[in-house]
């Protein structure tokens, strides 16, 4: 008697031993299924936040999502719709159409007409000056970055660039789309921004609604390597 109670006891340790071992493993293999369900390629993103937005080929009206890692794998946190340029999204943008670019592209600065609601980017302040721009002049050596001018003195075409603080509320806030940049090739396209809808196609930006726009804003951690890949379906 003594002898089958001891068996037994065995045998229950045994049983727990392995139920702690096969819990890690269902938590891996759950954290595995997470990462294989995301609408991106998990392995070619640099850090742990992914602003997801896709379209169907051809389409303006996109979804547009946020995707945050931790141990247990990627969780989708938002989705919302979106609107980019009227021929949709494809890696023939330019200066010259208005695709938005398809690809993934780093996030490293924001700005806006409104102040700083929170951002964890680097957060330029244009207010409604008409002496802030974003220039798209193929011509200048200022292509495809931001620079504070009065027209008249601007080292540019100012008539081929975008006036920030006098573009309406689209611009209240924006996060700058890293495409094209560092070096800029001339005409391959500029000025790509996450920015807020008017419920419009884009001239070639991402457009979503005020308030996720600003809590993407918040959410974003340089920290974190975000990036925004976007992709026609």
């Amino acid at each position: 008697m003594t002898r089958k109670i001891g068996n037994v006891r065995r045998a229950a340790v045994v049983v727990l031993a392995l139920v702690g071992l096969l819990v890690p493993m269902a938590m891996t293999a759950g954290a595995a299924s997470a990462a294989a369900q995301t609408p991106f390629d998990p392995k070619v993103v640099p850090g742990s936040q992914v602003v997801y937005v896709s379209a169907p080929k051809g389409s303006s009206h996109a979804t547009m999502s946020l995707w945050q890692r931790d141990r247990d794998g990627w969780a989708q946190t938002l989705s919302v719709p979106a609107r980019v340029g009227p021929p949709g999204i494809s890696k023939d943008a330019s200066e010259y159409v208005s695709y938005t670019p398809e690809g993934m592209f780093t996030l490293t600065e924001a700005f806006g007409r409104q102040h700083n609601p929170g951002s964890g980017l680097p957060y330029r302040y244009v207010g409604t000056s008409d002496r802030w721009w974003w220039v798209s002049d193929v011509n200048s050596k200022y292509y495809n970055e931001p620079y504070y001018c009065a027209a008249a003195q601007c080292p540019f075409d100012t008539t081929k660039s975008e006036n920030l603080g006098q573009a309406g509320p689209v611009y209240d806030y924006a996060v700058v789309m890293n495409y094209n940049r560092w070096p800029a090739v001339p005409g391959k396209g500029s000025a790509f921004f996450i920015h807020v809808t008017n419920g419009n196609a884009t001239a070639g930006c991402v457009a979503g609604p005020h308030d996720a726009i600003v809590q993407l804003l918040r959410w974003l951690d340089p920290h974190q390597r975000p990036v925004v890949i976007t992709q026609a379906t």
